[in-house]
């Protein structure tokens, strides 16, 4: 029996902790601590799936729920678009140039209150509450990287997000109307699932709690508490397992499984060099 898109979303709500809406700055919180960003589900998608497209509601639902799985940029934005436009919200689903690249970055702008937020769910940052973008500029430090927010040049209702790590401008996007769809990311996504993508050539988890942010980046657990962070080598793929399942308290994540993948692509995730 195929389930209604009503009841997925109440099911999406459900894994959130949520019946109802709870208010939008409770559902950005949510979502980020609840459903990790990862390439672990891109790793391991299935041959047959479709290239250039996000996972359907329905399989990205079940990834969250038996397998502690969550996803990256594209299917997280596109998703919680569609979660809010289904709790009546005023939400764009929004483009964004990221390194100078188009249409490479997904996010959500919500009219809200009388008043136009960014929500990017899908960025491994811990942006835990919608921005406000008439308090543009901010700056939000994190441990070794901090985020500058500012309108750009390019656009006048445009918005960049520069991260800077020790100081150092290590990355950047650009998110502006107008509205998209989300096949408007296709070619992205297809780009994304290339064997040279990044995201093909590394292993990448990012839990957020509501104090700290555990990362898995190869061989690294990046921890950053209280503005403060650590790193600490990881020797092999039982301790990778045993950190992933917890301290960042996803015990159904295929970690393993997702190591084997990058082995048969060439990829040793315990190699010395981890930059």
């Amino acid at each position: 029996m195929t389930t209604s898109r009503d009841d997925l979303f109440r099911r999406y709500l459900g894994l959130l902790g949520w019946v109802g809406d709870p208010g939008l700055h409770e559902l950005v919180s949510s979502h980020l601590i609840k459903v990790p960003f990862e390439n672990v589900s891109k790793l391991l998608r299935p041959a047959d799936a479709a290239a250039t497209a996000v996972p359907p509601l329905e399989e990205f639902l079940r990834g969250i729920g038996d397998q502690d799985l969550g996803g990256t940029c594209f299917a997280l934005a596109t998703h919680f678009a569609a979660l809010l436009q289904f709790l009546d919200y005023d939400v764009e689903l929004l483009a964004a140039d990221a390194g100078g690249v188009p249409r490479a970055h997904a996010v959500c702008r919500v009219r809200f209150d009388d008043q136009l937020h960014l929500v990017d769910v899908g960025y491994g940052a811990p942006f835990y509450h919608p921005i406000v973008l008439d308090e543009l500029p901010l700056q939000l430090p994190h441990g070794d990287v901090a985020y500058t927010l500012d309108r750009h040049a390019s656009h006048r209702e445009a918005v960049e997000v520069v991260t800077l790590r020790k100081g150092v401008r290590a990355h950047n996007y650009v998110a502006k109307p107008p509205a998209v769809a989300p096949d408007v990311f296709a070619p992205a996504i297809e780009r994304s699932h290339a064997p040279d993508a990044h995201f093909m050539r590394r292993l990448r988890i990012t839990r957020f709690f509501a104090s700290r942010v555990l990362e898995i980046d190869n061989n690294r657990l990046v921890t950053t508490h209280h503005n403060i962070t650590t790193v600490t080598p990881i020797r092999d793929v039982d301790e990778l397992e045993a950190i992933v399942h917890e301290a960042l308290q996803l015990p159904r994540m295929p970690v393993r499984e997702a190591v084997e993948a990058l082995q048969a692509r060439g990829v040793d995730v315990f190699a010395a060099a981890t930059s």
